[in-house]
């Protein structure tokens, strides 16, 4: 395996742009999975959300396909909140979501503009290598270079804080 363990985004200059992370976790990957796709762990590790709110599911446990939650991001970002959506599920393997902004009226974008993919693989001895693929539609209006949370090595630490949560050594 690689040593680099994330890989940069495609070209600033298209309107969809992606980012992949991955780390090795010294636990199975149905517990990775279980941690990863459970809603209110999300703002222990990404660095961008601020909080979760479950709209449509149950909070404390792994997201099933349909759920929704409601994410509140760190005000110096400047960013709408977004509204994500289980679009796909395997259980212990796959997990995708798509998300709309939430618009200041409190009605959503007429536009998805967000697909977050994670993916846990079992490495055959007890560890899982997890992967986050982030794909996020530009608008036009947009300047050009990555947004924060397109930023590979903004990302990474995030993962690193997913490892340790998920193997018991978080502080």
């Amino acid at each position: 395996m690689s040593a680099e363990l994330y890989v940069p985004q495609i070209p600033d200059n298209l309107n969809i742009r992606f980012v992949e992370n991955r780390i090795v976790v010294n636990r199975p990957a149905q517990e990775v999975y279980d941690w990863v796709t459970t809603w209110s762990n999300l703002p222990k590790w990404l660095p961008m959300a601020l909080g979760t709110e479950v709209r449509r599911g149950t909070d404390g446990v792994p997201a099933e396909l349909g759920d929704v939650l409601l994410e509140t991001i760190q005000p110096e970002l400047n960013e709408k909140p977004k509204l994500y959506t289980v679009v796909a599920r395997v259980p212990g393997k796959l997990w995708t979501v798509v998300g709309r902004d939430v618009l200041d009226d409190g009605s959503l974008a007429p536009a998805m503009h967000a697909i977050a993919t994670f993916t846990t693989f079992d490495l055959g001895d007890g560890t899982t290598l997890f992967c986050r693929l982030f794909e996020r539609l530009v608008p036009p209006t947009e300047p050009p270079g990555p947004h924060p949370v397109e930023d590979s090595a903004r990302i990474q630490p995030g993962l690193e804080l997913i490892k340790a949560h998920v193997e018991g050594t978080a502080g």
